[in-house]
């Protein structure tokens, strides 16, 4: 789909990649298990996108929308269903991109995973999310990083799917349990993330806090 008037509130912050197939596959499913059919050709009409109506995409790392167009999705679920129906959809479709992510990993974080059996907590931790967003920022385009600071390790993406919105609290929910996910993975429970700076809410970066969760003590 060719850039349209509706993009321009979109466009200085915007650097407009493609979205994967597979993303925009799981996008559209996740909305369809939980609004039906007819809640997803309304989302899809409310963004402007009336052309992917009845397509289905490819499941595979085929160019699709444009981020510009994804980030109009994204804000058509939120502006109908709020904060409390867009959430659930969006942290399953995080849930179900891991899954395609990790079956397609390539060689080199499948070799890293047999060296994190020997590493510290916290340095299995950054390795495995570093490895992780090498492979996330080639299909989606983005910039990520990966800081160690106080007991923290913090994530940074530059040019996320979430610029160019206008929402008061973070909105990146996919890419939150996206890095769970890899946490849980590879390293084991007991981590929150948390998104502490969000391009969707006029942030220059999206930026995720990686925590340990402490354990109650019994005295």
């Amino acid at each position: 789909m060719e850039h349209t008037e509706e993009d321009e509130k979109y466009v200085e912050h915007a650097h407009p990649t493609r979205i994967p197939s597979w993303l925009w596959n799981i996008m559209l499913r996740c909305t369809t298990d939980n609004l039906g059919e007819k809640g997803t050709h309304t989302l899809l009409r409310r963004a402007g996108l009336e052309d992917y109506i009845g397509i289905t995409p490819s499941y595979n790392d085929t160019p699709a929308i444009t981020s510009l167009e994804y980030a109009r999705f994204k804000e058509a679920l939120f502006d109908i269903f709020g904060e409390e129906g867009a959430r659930p959809i969006l942290l399953r479709c995080g849930r179900l991109g891991y899954q395609c992510v990790l079956d397609n990993f390539p060689p080199s974080i499948k070799i890293a995973q047999r060296i994190l059996i020997i590493l510290p907590e916290w340095k299995k931790l950054v390795k495995a999310v570093t490895e992780f967003l090498h492979t996330y920022d080639k299909a989606m385009g983005t910039t990520s990083h990966v800081i160690e600071s106080e007991g923290k390790v913090m994530v940074e993406i530059q040019n996320s799917t979430s610029q160019g919105l206008h929402f008061e609290k973070p909105v990146c929910y996919v890419e939150s349990e996206l890095i769970l996910s890899v946490i849980n993975t590879f390293v084991g429970p007991g981590f929150t993330v948390n998104e502490t700076l969000c391009m969707g809410k006029g942030d220059p970066i999206c930026q995720f806090e990686i925590t340990k969760e402490k354990k109650n003590s019994i005295y």
